[in-house]
């Protein structure tokens, strides 16, 4: 299973980045919309993750990149 983590810049600084702010959404064409129609912050993004029941699992898991 893959959840879209969403990232925001919250600073606005020159070294400040995106970084996540507690939410997630389940589609990745939903996270492109975040991206596209928020306001939240000065900049945003989003990243992949792989949800595993293990750690063992996501070990193995080759399509994580």
């Amino acid at each position: 299973m893959e959840i879209f983590v969403l990232l925001a810049d919250s600073d606005g600084t020159m070294h400040s980045k995106d970084e996540p702010w507690g939410v997630a959404v389940s589609s990745e064409e939903e996270a492109k919309r975040y991206v596209k129609e928020s306001n939240i912050g000065y900049s945003r993004s989003y990243t992949r993750v792989g949800v595993f029941r293990t750690f063992e699992e996501a070990i193995r898991d080759q399509s994580i990149d």
